[in-house]
């Protein structure tokens, strides 16, 4: 029993080693995965870390921070975003022309040789302007006829005014006459009436009646008395009737003749006045103006073929076609004035966008520091078969002569305008990382929204996003200037 018993403990020694030794291996084997994965854990909690990190490197990398100084130094420009208008436009050539409403050709209207040139290519004239003065045959001829008339028509109407007083005495003489004066009342009474010779027969008629008329009733007084003879009262009476019949003849006589006179010198002075006013208008035919042909009478013998080409407006000289000593006509132009203060916008409508085009469209134009608005005033019918497009015109002002004539531009012509919710300006959008976004400002600074685009135009623009809210903060000018601050923090982090 003593052996069996020694035996035992003999046989448990090597298989109590082995526990331990596997019970070792386990305690190793947990301690070695215990430190593995304490350093996985540690691996973890560092990448983790650093995942953080970039995501805080990366939300601080999209938040612009600048306080309001900087912004304002920068030129940027942050506005609630709002609804507004859209407007479409066209972008066509166009070419500045003469406003041809505005053109003046002068043309002389007399034929003759230059004299004097006054205006010269380039001038600015003004209404009235002496453009050059021009010696003509044909206007010293009416000028000529014109003081001849002149003085037929003084001198009719110096004999109208005679004869109207010869008519006016003559006429108060015959009804003194009517009266049946005394030869004394007769010669006092006429004394200061100035007729002429009818005044002299009447008065010498009437008083060889008045004497036959006296030697009648004497004649007739004495027959009765028997103290004379039938033959001399016979004769008396004869001699009255015959001083009677001689005086009614010329009372009559005169009493028609002289309204017949007044009449003639009324008709003749007319005449000379219709012939005279014809002779005026002649020389106003010929481009003279009233005070020119009142001068007409006093001005000196070596003027009278002087013609005057006057300035019919205001304007630039822009054509001249003649020089001294030239021969010129009434049928070719020698000058031409342009107000420039206006001008013709003629824009070239391509064929695509003619049923676009209307009037009163507006149009803007642009070079550099110029521009200008107006709007269509005119589309032509017809297409150019040269350029086969459609022209449109716009009267532009040009108070400062800046819009020349011949240069060429390009415009821009509204043909839509329509309403949109949410509208920035075109300037506000900016590419950022392949995305079209705008700049907006909240609490934590400037950072970019993406948007989505709608109508557009070349200086507005329609956001379609509805999950942006009309009031929000929007960078509206100068935004490059944000993303450019976006890229210098991203090239910093990169690094």
């Amino acid at each position: 029993m003593k052996a069996r018993s020694n035996i035992i403990p003999a046989l448990l020694l090597p298989a109590a080693m082995l526990i331990a030794v596997m019970l070792l291996t386990s305690c190793a084997d947990q301690s070695q995965q215990d430190k593995h994965a304490e350093t996985h854990a540690h691996t973890d909690d560092a990448h983790d870390s650093h995942d953080d990190h970039n995501e805080s490197t990366e939300q601080h990398n999209d938040v612009i921070k600048l306080t309001d100084a900087q912004l304002k130094s920068a030129g940027v420009v942050i506005e609630p975003l709002s609804s507004g208008e859209i407007v479409t436009q066209i972008t066509l050539p166009a070419e500045i022309g003469i406003n041809q409403d505005s053109v003046l050709h002068v043309t002389p209207r007399i034929s003759g040789i230059v004299h004097q040139v006054h205006a010269y290519l380039g001038n600015e004239v003004r209404d009235s302007d002496i453009l050059a003065i021009i010696e003509s045959p044909d206007l010293g001829e009416a000028k000529i006829a014109y003081l001849q008339l002149n003085q037929s028509k003084l001198i009719a109407d110096a004999e109208l005014k005679r004869q109207g007083l010869i008519s006016t005495n003559t006429e108060q003489l015959l009804q003194i006459l009517r009266d049946n004066p005394t030869p004394t009342d007769l010669r006092t009474q006429t004394e200061d009436l100035r007729i002429g010779v009818n005044k002299g027969r009447l008065l010498s008629s009437y008083a060889q009646m008045k004497a036959g008329y006296a030697n009648y009733a004497r004649e007739s007084e004495l027959n009765a008395k028997g103290l004379s003879t039938q033959a001399d009262l016979l004769a008396a009476q004869e001699m009255y009737y015959s001083a009677q019949a001689e005086y009614m003849a010329a009372f009559e006589e005169i009493e028609f003749t002289y309204r017949i006179t007044l009449q003639e010198a009324q008709q003749a002075s007319m005449i000379a006045k219709s012939s005279f006013e014809n002779a005026e208008r002649r020389l106003h035919l010929l481009g003279l103006t009233q005070d020119d042909v009142d001068r007409v009478v006093s001005e000196p013998d070596l003027d009278i073929a002087k013609y005057k080409l006057i300035a019919p407006g205001n304007g630039q000289i822009v054509t001249k076609h003649l020089t001294p000593g030239e021969h010129v006509d009434t049928e070719n132009p020698v000058y031409t004035i342009a107000d420039l203060s206006t001008v013709w916008l003629n824009i070239s409508v391509y064929a695509e966008y003619a049923g676009l085009i209307r009037e009163g469209q507006r149009v803007n134009i642009r070079v550099g520091d110029r521009k200008a608005t107006g709007s269509v005033e005119y589309i032509s019918a017809l297409v150019s078969e040269q350029s086969r497009t459609v022209h449109a015109r716009v009267v532009i002002q040009n108070p400062d002569r800046e819009w020349k004539p011949g240069e060429f531009v390009t415009v821009q012509v509204e043909t839509e305008q329509s309403h949109a919710q949410r509208v920035v300006p075109a300037q506000a959008i900016q590419n950022y990382e392949g995305n079209e976004v705008v700049f907006i400002q909240d609490d934590d600074g400037i950072e970019p929204f993406k948007v989505t685009i709608g109508r557009r135009s070349d200086t507005t623009v329609e956001l379609l996003n509805t999950d942006l809210p009309i009031g929000t903060p929007i960078v509206v000018s100068n935004s490059f200037l944000m993303k450019a601050e976006l890229g210098k923090g991203a090239a910093g982090h990169d690094h």
